[in-house]
């Protein structure tokens, strides 16, 4: 498991293992996103701005199922 801090607005850090990124958002929200494919994991952590990245690429992206974590 790759646990990465963020130096971002709205992300605080994300979790990656097996392709499920788990996204920690600085208001304490927990989303985990089962991927397609490992490089969309790859292309998030090289984004110069990954707060747009996580929006246009992750979020928005219908094809990868989102679950809420509450907790």
């Amino acid at each position: 498991m790759q646990i990465i801090e963020m130096n971002s607005h709205k992300i605080s850090r994300v979790l990656y293992q097996w392709l499920l990124l788990t996204v920690e958002l600085k208001t304490g929200e927990k989303f985990i996103y089962r991927l397609l494919e490992a490089s969309t994991f790859a292309e998030f952590i090289d984004s110069a701005d990954k707060d747009k990245f996580y929006r246009s690429h992750i979020e928005a992206n219908k094809k990868f199922k989102r679950i809420q974590i509450f907790g």
